[in-house]
């Protein structure tokens, strides 16, 4: 588990991840989940650790153990919190009793919930979960909150209205005019069920976390503590005696599952949506990749949330190949793509189910990007400046294990010193032998270098040249470098017609 707090990795921005992580962590805001999304792993075991925890919450009975256990961490930090907030000791103390009762309710519906839990992490957590509920120091407290709760409700005493006069006094069975049976019988069914067994109830929880006594109400407890000081007593001394509630170990475990939970629940719609997501084989040893029906994680959210269609693609580096040269025309799916090979590889080092069917991946050592930074104002040379200085930061900080992403580079300049300048980046990535996608309308590229595979987005056959989003391993048949310039010039079929007023 991450001790603090993480940067965000410099390529998440360039990549989406940032959107995924947000959407992730937005029901669990305040308990630094981003951190989790910011530390990839490189070790296949820890990776394979975690995916064990992943398939295991993916079964609705586990998934919903753990659920159960943050929703009542969440109420017995709620009642915590008015507590602190309450200046009227027996009212503060009530509520703490209840806090204690919750928490002992929900460790020990953890440690029962995870019995059948196959995962060693999940399994190993059980052991520990059973062992810590089983100590003198957990059953006590637990035993002596179940005692003093049933002392508290047995307090009987009379109140008194005379005018605007209110007097409490010690309750005699024998009075008269005892309507107590009678209100109580008539109000009953309003009353939410009593907690059986020490566990606590969301509905009284949720009530009592939101009560608070009014001037009256507090001065008649006031009395009623006069009346019963030993309960009472005993009850300020159980509070002190563990005001420490709170076991840092049961908190870490809380801020870990929201981890698993978070990325779970985020995964929901677009499973039901019928994307596939898997838990791919990693490896730190094996270059090559495969991926089957793989997207863009942070796109289809928005497209599924928009009842909109999501586009999967197949990507492959075989023996000695590293390098996917990506080219076809503009908005055809190759910046979505690239998008989606990073986050493929960043999300399977985080041990996470990754968006694609099946996979196969190289865990690098650190991912780099470049992907079009806000316009210069400087000018088309002051872009192409910035452009190869960030280059080279790139090709310095790489190794032969980093996994880079370039999208769209050199289009600041002419088809002959792109052509150059690429070429010059290609050779030093292929020295490099690191793994790259690089979208490129220079579809040359692609024959540069035997390590290079070509990747061409296509368009229908009927004319139309509709857009399919669909990328495809195949040689270039060089229409994406003559749309790239038609656009950059303006003169496609659309943009000749808008012209001509069509």
């Amino acid at each position: 588990m991450p001790a603090g707090p993480e940067p965000e990795p410099e390529y998440f921005r360039d990549l989406n991840l940032d959107q995924i992580v947000r959407a992730v962590t937005r029901k669990h805001a305040g308990f630094g989940l981003e951190t989790f999304f910011h530390l990839p792993l490189r070790d296949p075991q820890l990776i394979g650790f975690r995916q064990a925890v992943f398939r295991d919450l993916e079964d609705p009975a586990l998934f919903q153990a753990a659920e159960r256990f943050t929703a009542g961490m969440a109420r017995t930090r709620r009642r915590l919190e008015v507590m602190e907030r309450t200046k009227h000791p027996p009212q503060a103390h009530h509520w703490f009793l209840e806090a204690v009762l919750e928490y002992e309710a929900t460790v020990i519906g953890l440690a029962e919930g995870l019995e059948p839990a196959t995962a060693p992490g999940l399994r190993g957590l059980r052991d520990d979960l059973s062992q810590h509920v089983a100590a003198a120091s957990f059953t006590g407290a637990g035993e002596q909150a179940r005692r003093l709760r049933d002392r508290l409700g047995e307090v009987r005493y009379d109140l008194f209205l005379r005018g605007d006069k209110i007097t409490v006094a010690a309750h005699d069975p024998g009075a008269r005019f005892d309507f107590a049976d009678q209100v109580l019988a008539a109000f009953a069914r309003f009353r939410p069920d009593r907690p059986s067994g020490g566990r606590g109830n969301p509905a009284t929880a949720q009530r009592a976390a939101g009560m608070n006594l009014d001037q009256v109400e507090a001065g008649v407890l006031d009395l009623v503590v006069e009346l019963h000081p030993g309960v009472f007593g005993e009850l300020a001394a159980f509070c002190e005696t563990h005001r420490d509630l709170l076991d840092e170990g049961i908190v870490g475990i809380d801020r870990e599952l929201r981890f698993y939970l978070g990325y779970l629940e985020f995964l929901t719609p677009l499973r039901e949506a019928g994307l596939p997501f898997c838990h791919p084989e990693v490896s730190a040893a094996e270059k090559g990749m495969l991926a089957r029906e793989v997207f863009d994680l942070a796109l289809a959210d928005k497209l599924v949330a928009g009842g909109g269609r999501v586009v999967v693609n197949d990507v492959d580096l075989g023996e000695g190949e590293r390098i996917l040269l990506v080219s076809g025309p503009n908005q055809g799916g190759k910046t979505t793509l690239s998008r989606a090979f990073g986050q493929l590889h960043h999300l399977a080092a985080l041990g996470c189910p990754v968006p694609a069917r099946r996979a196969r991946l190289f865990l690098p050592d650190r991912i780099l990007t470049h992907y079009e930074r806000a316009e210069n104002p400087a000018g088309l040379a002051g872009k192409l400046e910035e452009e190869l200085l960030r280059l080279r930061a790139i090709l310095d900080r790489a190794t032969p294990d980093s996994l880079i992403v370039l999208n769209e580079i050199f289009t600041s300049t002419t088809s002959e010193d792109a052509l150059s300048l690429s070429g010059a980046v290609l050779a030093a990535l292929s020295g490099l032998d690191a793994q790259c996608l690089w979208v490129s309308f220079l579809d040359e590229l692609s024959r540069l270098d035997p390590k290079t595979v070509s990747m061409v987005s296509t368009v229908t056959d009927d004319g139309a040249h509709t857009r399919t989003y669909k990328i495809e391993r195949r040689v270039p048949d060089g229409r994406a470098y003559a749309m790239a310039m038609a656009e950059r010039h303006g003169l496609t079929y659309d943009r000749l017609a808008s012209r001509l007023g069509r």
